[in-house]
């Protein structure tokens, strides 16, 4: 049985998954991954990607540093501000 689709995707990290969402309506989208949704490590990254949602008990600074001291402080700072300013 042969299936197509438009997009494959391999991963089901924040990139994979994003990219996903993003193409879904253009066309038929395939998700692979070597286990289960749940075992991508954005998923383990303590319970998934946190965002800032509510300003007066919490800010981006303490986001990025967090995310800073998680990763060992050898994250990209650069991509770390990013992720947590785009955060949805």
């Amino acid at each position: 049985m042969t299936k197509k689709f438009d997009f494959l995707v391999i991963g089901s990290g924040i990139a994979g998954m994003s990219f996903a969402l993003k193409v879904a309506n253009k066309g038929q989208v395939a998700l692979v991954c070597k286990t289960e949704l749940e075992e991508a490590n954005t998923y383990f990254a303590q319970g998934g990607i946190a965002s800032v949602t509510n300003t007066v008990v919490d800010n981006f600074d303490k986001h990025i540093k967090d995310t800073m001291i998680a990763g060992d402080s050898i994250s990209d700072r650069r991509v770390v501000e990013k992720v947590v300013r785009e955060a949805p």
